[in-house]
């Protein structure tokens, strides 16, 4: 679960980087590139048959299609969000700690 949690915050700093800079940029592509692959390699995780993320939710019995009702919906609030405000800056409690400044 931990791993999980990194990887959204790591994909929180990543999108927020791609949305305020431009394809100009010098690591833009590159960013572009690690996001896509972090995203590739996160829904393979959540969508392991018996370990994932869905396979745990219908073990414990939930309801997947009101799950899923909730989750569109969350998306479509998200998204008027985003479109009103722009993108927030992103909540990383996992990097909270973490120094990306050089080393002496």
């Amino acid at each position: 679960m931990g791993e999980a949690y990194v990887e959204h915050d790591s994909a929180k700093v990543l999108i927020a980087e791609i949305e305020a800079g431009g394809p100009d940029d010098e690591f833009y592509d590159a960013k572009v590139k690690v996001l896509s692959e972090m995203i590739e390699h996160h829904v393979e995780e959540e969508e392991k048959r018996s370990e994932g993320m869905f396979a745990q939710a219908r073990a414990a019995g939930l309801d997947m299609d009101a799950l899923g009702e909730a989750m569109a919906s969350r998306k479509t609030e998200l998204m008027a969000e985003y479109k009103a405000t722009g993108l927030p800056t992103p909540e990383t409690p996992t990097l909270d700690n973490t120094s990306l400044g050089p080393t002496a």
